[in-house]
This record gives structure tokens, sequence and C-alpha cells, in this order.
């Protein structure tokens, strides 16, 4: 009888979270669920795939391709990354190959387990120009829950 006539403060409802802590905890939820939804997203916020190549590349928040130059080994050694690559990486690979015109497979290497290509040397607009020529670039549309 005396258990129940304890004040139970500990179980007091708390503040609401911050609208910013929702937005990371369903912005995990809303990546997870992009991908297995089957709704088509508005034609007005894609760009136009390349129906010819069997992979495609998903464009930075700023719309542009996510083609990045390193320097390592003290700026000594130029290495340029191609990130966010969807579908055939080989034949990405392959096509770039041919088209920066490099012989040595060693000089273009893919990452598996990250899913980007490393080419040897600072070939950051030539890459650019091959991917927007291609129009192999798209945007992620993210729904809003």
């Amino acid at each position: 009888m005396a258990l129940a006539q304890l004040p139970l403060l500990f179980l007091r409802p708390r503040a609401l979270p911050r609208p910013s802590t929702i937005n990371h905890f369903l912005g995990a939820a809303r990546a997870s669920t992009t991908a297995a939804s089957s709704t088509p997203a508005p034609p007005s916020l894609t760009t136009a795939i390349s129906a010819s190549k069997p992979y495609r590349i998903a464009l930075t928040k700023s719309k542009e391709y996510p083609v990045y130059q390193l320097n390592k080994r003290g700026g000594n050694m130029h290495l340029t990354k191609i990130k966010h690559i969807e579908g055939d990486i080989d034949a990405l690979k392959a096509d770039l190959q041919n088209t920066l015109k490099i012989q040595d497979a060693k000089d273009v290497v893919i990452h598996q387990l990250t899913r980007h290509i490393v080419v040897k040397g600072h070939h950051r607009d030539d890459i650019k120009k091959f991917l927007g020529s291609n129009q192999v670039g798209f945007v992620e549309v993210v729904e809003l829950l």
C-alpha cells in the first residue's frame, strides 16, 4: 500500500525532441526506404539518363559530378576519384580507359567495397566532360515523411 502512494517523479513526461534530432533519425529511415520504394521519381527532379549505358552516377547536392582530385605522398602522387557509381562499374572503367587513352590497367583501379574508381593523374575536367556528354548523372530524390 505504501508503494502506491509514492510519487513517481522518474515517470514524468519529457519535452519533445528538437526538430534536428527528428530529422537526423528520420534521415536514416528515409535513405533506407527510398531504395525499397517502388514509386517513380517526378520527371522534373531527375536528369536525362542515357539508356545505352549500364551505369549511372548520383550527382552531388550542388548538381555536380562527384569527381575529385587528390594529392598523396606529399603532393607527388596525383589521383582522381569518382564516387557514387551505380550499375556496371567495370563498364565505366573500360569507357574511362578508352576516353582517357590509358593502356595500363593499373592506372585505373576499382575499389569494390566503396564502389569508387581511382585514376592515376589529374583528369577531373576530362572525366566530367565525358560524364556530361554521356548524361549518366542523376539526382537522388528523397521522400519526405
